[in-house]
């Protein structure tokens, strides 16, 4: 029942790696803890207590593995990974915890003889939820989240970055916990890249040898924006590859949803949210988290009591032209997406004729 921990803890044993059985030892005191196995989680506690073992577990896990060049920490360890409310498709979400599921029930599936790596690998364009995907699964399985730092992991001496990669993946074998790697293309890039050297194959070379170790008995989440990029032996190393892709209209309107109410909306009717939703669609969940966020800013600055469709508007257009527009862009842009011209001049302090004249719909002189 326990088959991943108990062999874990016997394999640093023989090794003479007090740190990794103490480690291993208290995950197995949880899990037995969990299964109500409360007697046992105890005595394994007590023992571990009796030997000071705590405090050699933590000054482990803190000293970080560095750069040898900079002396740079080359990881981050976050031991309470914690994420609001993840906002993906049925489909994305499924995925992820059928991924969970399969990490949970490993000692089973063990037991059964079934062989499965526990990798997992993210793609898709900036801002749609890969890391926020790590954090949850970190959260969901009360795992520390070993982040690698590709701004020191890459070194520009000669053979020091498939060093670093071990060192990083070494330190992930000493404790339970995820080790992610984002932005992963950065170090697993095709090696027929001509405009490449031949430090890059042999970078790759030594990533892959290490994911094949790690996926044993480690986990392995990595994520990247350049799904092209990667080289093709990378792909095969993963058991589960999901495609995170910019939210849909129904992930957009759920996303908007937990934002806190800091003015009444219930004003805007549902063809004009359709108008809002239709406006955000193409955008990554990271810049509608922006645009909300400063549109709601504003709402309090105000100290307007209503919220209305040409709020949300308004901070899109500011978004997507970055300041550089006419009057005459933004009133066109307000009017086709379902703003009221009323609506539109009150809210440019201009008169309704000068909003019918841009709009072509004026007498003009």
């Amino acid at each position: 029942m326990y088959y991943t921990e108990i062999a874990k803890i016997i394999e640093a044993g023989m090794r003479k790696d007090p740190t990794k059985v103490a480690s291993y030892s208290r995950l197995l005191a949880k899990k037995m803890n969990d299964d109500g196995e409360k007697r046992g989680s105890s005595r394994i506690l007590s023992v571990l207590d009796k030997m000071g073992s705590g405090q050699a577990v933590m000054d482990t896990l803190t000293a970080m593995p560095v750069d040898q060049e900079s002396r740079l920490d080359i990881a981050e360890i976050d031991y309470a990974p914690g994420v609001d409310n993840i906002i993906l498709s049925k489909s994305v979400q499924d995925m992820l915890d059928d991924f969970k599921d399969t990490i949970k029930s490993k000692n089973k599936m063990m037991s059964m003889g079934l062989d499965f790596r526990t990798t997992l690998l993210l793609y898709g364009p900036p801002g749609c939820g890969k890391t926020s995907a790590a954090k949850y699964l970190a959260s969901e399985l009360k795992l520390p989240l070993i982040t690698a730092r590709f701004d020191t992991l890459i070194s520009s001496l000669l053979g020091n970055t498939a060093k670093n990669i071990h060192r990083i993946f070494e330190y992930a074998k000493k404790q339970p916990c995820i080790l992610f790697l984002d932005e992963f293309d950065a170090i697993a890039k095709a090696r027929d890249d001509s405009h490449e050297l031949g430090e890059l194959k042999r970078v790759v070379n030594s990533l892959l040898q290490n994911i094949d170790d790690f996926a044993q008995e480690g986990i392995l989440i990595a994520a990247t924006n350049h799904a092209g990029m990667l080289d093709t032996a990378v792909w095969r190393r993963f058991q589960t590859i999901i495609e995170l892709p910019q939210p849909g209209a129904e992930e957009i309107r759920r996303f908007i949803e937990q934002f806190p109410d800091v003015a009444d909306d219930s004003g805007i009717t549902d063809s004009q949210w359709k108008s809002i939703i239709k406006a955000l669609e193409g955008l990554s969940y990271s810049d509608i988290k922006d645009i909300v966020q400063n549109m709601l800013k504003k709402i309090v600055l105000q100290k307007k009591k209503e919220i209305e469709i040409i709020d949300y508007l308004m901070e899109i257009f500011l978004f997507k032209n970055h300041g550089n527009y006419s009057q005459e862009e933004l009133v066109k842009y307000l009017s086709d997406n379902g703003a009221p011209q009323k609506m539109i001049a009150k809210a440019l302090s201009v008169s309704d004729r000068t909003v019918r004249n841009y709009l072509g719909k004026g007498v003009s002189k």
